[in-house]
């Protein structure tokens, strides 16, 4: 009955309309009915072909991989970078934190704006974005200014992520089809890591470290013009009402968030660069005030009628654990381990940046095997146990690095470290995004992504910039000198790293988070039982 309505509906239509909008609107119609299933394997809608499907489903998956390759790429290149510079320490951390500080402060602005003005314009900007301010960071010579315009290219990885996510989120409904397609676009950030790894491995080694930048111009100018063609186009909007939603935005919620967490990971990187340390008088003031200013953030958004950051996501089943849990492992992942073993390699082994690319391959290949396994599983094995997994897999993996012999044969313990730290990353990275995804309607999505994003960028950021502190501290007190004295300090970061992914293994005990996308789960009270 209800076809026949539609059918009729369309075919009135046909005389008013262009080609182009009748084709959406019985694509629109399609969709609902898609939507409306509440386990499905069939093919979106959207999708001319199960083909182009796949090829959408990559194109996105850049936009996850983006952040995680340019920090790959940069930190394969962080000693050329800073002997171009003539810097070290929490200076030169400031390269790779500059990017993280910037995507996760800027992430929930930019996650409610394209869910505003829709979700594949704000991926296309994203694209073209970065691409230009690699182009012209390429050029630069002073390292403040370098850094400052890392932080223009962070803005990249806060609108691409959650707008791509959300777009996934938004076209598939519950099932096995969702989760092979969410376990590819969760590939992409520790897998875009090692693609940056290796790109930067080979420019660093053979050309210069400044051609990273200039393969990243050229990588998303070409999968700009890819989403232009291929991604399927926006809901129709209406540009009026756009434009007042993009004016109730929480904008002042955004400035009190941005400022707050700037300051915290200020004071963090500084009181390891200063020659007081915690002795000096800003390093105090501006962790103080910091912390106060995103305290406010907070009260702000219980007040405010259009929240930044709607409190209410807070309270969905173990969404604010899950949030703990993988922060702790990204802190470690991102914020540790892959910036100083990159450091490792080179500042105390000696191996150059192509030795060093190849030593971290490993982490790629177990990258692939670990989605593949979760794409076929997630619907049979419960996210709990997969995030305990995970939280064991980055304990263990910090505790070798931070037990390893400084002359110790790579394959020892370098290489089951590097491969458990990725089987940490995967799996939790695809169970706290599924997770994300299903506690919040679809209109929220991309809010919800950029949430879960924050957490993630903004823990490597605070991560790199904790455990620089400790690097500084323990470079201190080490009675050694030369490459003793580093590898003493490097330890401590390690040690660093294990204490914080420990915090998250106890806490993932009490997460309660079921399996995704069975198709047994067809009633409200399975459903329930999904999210524990």
């Amino acid at each position: 009955m209800a076809s026949n309505i539609i059918d009729s509906n369309i075919l009135e239509l046909k005389g008013t309309l262009s080609r182009s909008e009748l084709r959406r609107r019985e694509q629109d119609e399609a969709f609902a009915r898609y939507r409306a299933q509440s386990i499905s394997e069939e093919r979106p809608p959207v999708f001319r072909s199960v083909v182009h499907e796949i090829t959408v489903v990559v194109i996105l998956t850049f936009g996850a991989s983006l952040a995680t390759s340019n920090q790959g790429a940069m930190q394969i290149a962080i000693p050329h970078i800073g002997e171009s510079f003539g810097i070290s320490g929490a200076e030169l951390s400031w390269t790779i934190s500059a990017f993280s500080l910037s995507s996760g402060a800027f992430v929930l602005l930019l996650a409610s704006i394209a869910d505003s003005i829709g979700r594949k314009r704000m991926v296309l900007a994203a694209y073209v974005w970065y691409a230009i301010w690699c182009l012209v960071s390429g050029f630069m010579k002073n390292d403040i200014v370098f850094d400052v315009f890392r932080g223009f290219q962070g803005l990249s990885g806060a609108a691409a992520t959650p707008a791509a996510v959300g777009i996934i989120g938004a076209t598939y409904v519950p099932g096995q089809r969702k989760n092979r397609a969410m376990a590819t676009f969760s590939a992409g950030a520790p897998l875009g890591f090692i693609v940056g790894i290796i790109c930067g491995g080979i420019c660093t080694q053979f050309i210069s470290w400044r051609a990273v930048l200039f393969f990243s111009t050229i990588e998303y100018s070409v999968f700009a013009v890819l989403v232009w063609f291929l991604v399927p186009d926006d809901p129709h909007m209406d540009w009026p009402a756009t434009k007042k939603s993009l004016a109730k935005l929480d904008y002042f919620g955004a400035l009190l968030a941005t400022s707050g967490l700037v300051m915290f990971v200020f004071a963090l990187t500084q009181a390891g660069a200063t020659s007081k340390g915690w002795a000096a008088p800003y390093v105090i003031a501006l962790l103080i005030v910091g912390v106060v200013t995103f305290a406010t953030f907070i009260f702000w958004e219980s007040k405010v009628q259009n929240p930044l950051m709607p409190l209410y996501i807070w309270r969905f089943p173990g969404f604010a654990l899950c949030m703990l849990i993988i922060g702790c492992g990204f802190m470690n992942f991102l914020g540790v381990l892959n910036y100083y073993i990159t450091l490792f390699f080179q500042n105390i082994r000696g191996a150059s940046a192509i030795l060093t690319t190849a030593y971290l391959v490993p982490q790629a290949v177990c990258g692939v095997l670990v989605n593949i396994v979760a794409a076929f599983t997630l619907h049979i094995v419960p996210g709990r146990i997969f995030m305990i997994i995970a939280l064991t897999a980055f304990t263990v993996s910090a505790l070798l690095w931070a037990l390893q012999p400084i002359d110790l044969i790579y394959w020892a313990m370098a290489f089951p470290a590097i491969c458990l730290s990725v089987v940490g990353a995967d799996l939790a990275f695809n169970v706290a995004n599924l997770h994300t995804l299903s506690a919040v309607p679809p209109e929220s999505q991309s809010t919800a992504s950029g949430i879960f994003n924050t957490a993630i960028q903004l823990t490597a950021a605070v991560g790199i910039a904790a455990s620089t502190t400790a690097v500084q501290a323990a470079a201190k007190r080490s009675t050694h000198t030369g490459v003793q004295q580093l590898y003493d300090s490097y330890k401590a970061a390690f040690w660093f790293a294990v204490g914080i992914s420990a915090v998250g293994l106890i806490a993932s005990v009490f997460l309660k988070v079921g399996t995704h996308g069975h198709k047994a789960a067809a009633t409200d009270e399975e459903k329930n039982e999904e999210v524990g």
